[in-house]
């Protein structure tokens, strides 16, 4: 790392996943990266992301005493990477009275049933939520729901991505998905002893990249997502595209998101937040204090000025310039639209097919593609999709058309797995 002042550092806490692009963009603007981890149990796939070459020390949390490993630093910010550092990421940052969201608020940026209960007491629109922790609790409001709804989605409280979201239709599939649910632990290695039942919302679903600084925000990217069911589950994304709106409905939906952040005290660092545009208009799913993963905002950096890892590193060590650049106008310079994979079959490849009629695609950008030999699993969530396709365009019509023929490839199988 070519570091120009070893003694101004950043903090990261779990900077995996979603924040794994965090740390190069800080060392490349002459500021050393310290990396914590949360627990000692974080997921195995979490901690295979992890990119130790980015960080001058890498420590475990044990307790507050950690910080007297960095008293000779001068820290700048303490960041959270993904979903389980963010409330470590408050603790510290209030610690070392850094720039920081308010550790009484913590929780409301982790557990659905209370960000949801947040956007409530705001009086702002929001999906009423159950807060589930008995078969019993299961029965009786999903028996009130259905009354009035005819699906109900149900989750845990604390996960992750799409992991182990459920689309039900009876009384009696709530049950039954309840109680495996109540069984399991989550993708983040936390024990589902809560679960949310909410109505199914109807609508487009986007999603919202922000980073915020004193309280003011400013929108980095809109994704456009597209979801399906396949191998027996729901919420299974299909793509994600930027997009954008005219001015009437951006100055909508910046209200409406920038008031979310408000009511689920964000007023510092990257935010991802999923959200609907339903016939009521819009609708928050949930929030996660932390960059986007996957990485899309490097993906973005394709069709954007600057990517919400930009604006991110901006706000700490040029705050003035971040904050003269929150008025700035949202307008993606082309058009990106990124093909989530989709995996038919399960076991190990013995090819990946039309990998080189895909690369000659017109839009054809990047991909992210599983090896030979490697195993594969049939994509059930955000986990099990086996890679991405990335595809932008000056030209709308040839985004699609491309897009298109993938998803054609991709019906008929694309990775071919050895005979069990």
């Amino acid at each position: 790392m070519d570091i120009k002042d070893t003694k101004k550092i950043v903090i990261l806490v779990d900077a995996y996943s979603s924040g794994n692009d965090v740390a190069p963009e800080f060392n490349k603007k002459g500021y050393g990266c310290a990396h914590i981890q949360s627990r000692e149990d974080i997921p195995a796939k979490l901690l295979n992301s992890y990119r130790g070459d980015d960080f001058f020390i890498s420590l475990q949390y044990t307790g507050d005493e950690i910080l007297n490993q960095l008293q000779e630093y001068d820290v700048i910010a303490v960041i959270a990477g993904c979903e389980t550092g963010i409330e470590l990421a408050d603790h510290l940052a209030e610690l070392l009275d850094l720039p920081g969201n308010d550790t009484g608020t913590s929780r409301s940026r982790r557990n659905k049933y209370l960000m949801q209960e947040c956007l409530k007491n705001s009086a702002i629109n929001h999906i009423p939520t159950h807060r589930l922790t008995t078969l019993k609790d299961a029965t009786q409001y999903a028996t009130e729901l259905f009354k009035k709804y005819r699906k109900l989605v149900l989750k845990p409280v604390d996960s992750a991505g799409t992991d182990s979201v459920f689309v039900c239709k009876t009384v009696e599939e709530v049950e039954a998905h309840s109680g495996d649910l109540f069984k399991k632990s989550n993708q983040l290695n936390l024990k589902n002893e809560v679960i949310i039942l909410q109505p199914f919302i109807e609508g487009e679903e986007y999603v919202v990249d922000t980073v915020s600084y004193q309280g003011r925000h400013k929108i980095c990217a809109i994704w456009k997502m597209g979801k399906g069911s396949y191998n027996g589950a729901d919420s299974i994304c299909e793509f994600t595209e930027l997009t954008s709106f005219d001015a009437q409905n951006h100055a909508q939906l910046k209200d409406y998101i920038f008031s979310c952040l408000d009511a689920l005290g964000i007023t510092f660092g990257a935010a991802h937040s999923e959200l609907f545009l339903t016939k009521d208009g819009w609708t928050l799913i949930e929030t996660g204090a932390r960059p986007h993963g996957a990485g899309f905002p490097a993906l973005s950096s394709l069709a954007l000025k600057r990517t919400q890892i930009d604006e991110l590193v901006l706000s700490v060590c040029s705050t003035e310039a971040f904050l003269e650049a929150v008025a700035e106008e949202y307008k993606p310079l082309n058009y990106l639209k990124i093909k989530e994979l989709i995996s038919f079959s399960a076991g190990t490849i013995k090819a990946v097919k039309h990998v080189d009629t895909i690369a000659g695609l017109p839009s054809y950008k990047k991909s992210n593609l599983p090896d030979v030999d490697q195993e594969i699993k049939l994509t059930t969530d955000v986990y099990s999709s086996p890679g991405w396709i990335a595809l932008s365009h000056r030209c709308a019509d040839q985004l699609n058309a491309d897009y298109q023929y993938i998803v054609g490839l991709e019906s008929k199988g694309m990775f071919e797995v050895y005979e069990q």
